[in-house]
């Protein structure tokens, strides 16, 4: 390689890393917004100022406000797959459904917005878009493709846990493991719904644990047992 050709790549290696510096100084202002303020009351001026750039700014490193939602959505995304790493990862955690679920607990009992967020109608529009375009062939935006990367993730770790239950049992003929990691993702809801209830002081976190606990517990006997008849 010529001094020439060198240079210019290794100036173009400086501006790609000025150019993600950047990008990442854009997503913590929003995140910030998006988490304490919530998607319809943010506002992409409002990012704009507190960040430092121009509105134009923001727009050339993201399409749209949807478009800067998901970058955000994605760090959720990322909290919650550590959360499942670090629980499942202990000495005495139960490699079932059970220690998945007191990964979601813990996760949104740290990131109660981010579980907010994920829960959100405006993130299932968001992969309802991401699904659109792969079928169409298009090509995604870097913040959808981090989104859709970063769901994978947890997918992969959910069907995981889901299709070894399912083996030391006997069963994994009888269900695809993704199909229950699809099903199972509707939980989300109702078990941030759990949570919020302990942090508003409806029932005590002990009684949540234990509400959790007969939910998973219940889950994994019906995997353990499963008949597709």
């Amino acid at each position: 390689m010529s001094r020439q050709s060198k240079t210019e790549d290794a100036k173009q290696k400086r501006m790609e890393r000025e150019r993600l510096q950047r990008r990442r100084s854009i997503i913590d202002v929003a995140e910030d917004f998006f988490t304490r303020e919530g998607y319809e009351r943010t506002m992409v001026d409002k990012i704009a100022l507190e960040a430092g750039y121009t509105k134009a700014t923001i727009y050339n490193y993201f399409e749209s406000k949807d478009d800067l939602f998901m970058a955000v959505a994605s760090r959720a995304f990322v909290h919650l797959h550590k959360v499942m790493e670090d629980t499942l990862s202990q000495p005495d955690a139960l490699y079932e459904l059970r220690s998945l679920g007191d990964a979601y607990l813990a996760f949104a009992v740290k990131y109660p917005k981010h579980a907010e967020m994920m829960d959100s109608g405006q993130l299932s529009v968001a992969f309802s878009g991401i699904v659109r375009k792969e079928s169409m062939k298009q090509s995604l935006t870097e913040s959808e493709d981090e989104l859709r990367q970063h769901q994978l993730k947890i997918e992969s770790l959910m069907t995981d846990v889901i299709a070894k239950t399912m083996e030391r049992s006997g069963v994994q003929g009888k269900v695809n493991p993704f199909a229950v990691v699809y099903a199972l993702s509707t939980l989300g809801l109702a078990i941030r719904e759990l949570v919020m209830r302990g942090k508003t002081g409806e029932q005590p976190e002990e009684q949540t644990r234990e509400y959790l606990s007969v939910l998973f517990n219940i889950i994994d006997q019906g995997l353990k047992h499963y008949d597709a008849k």
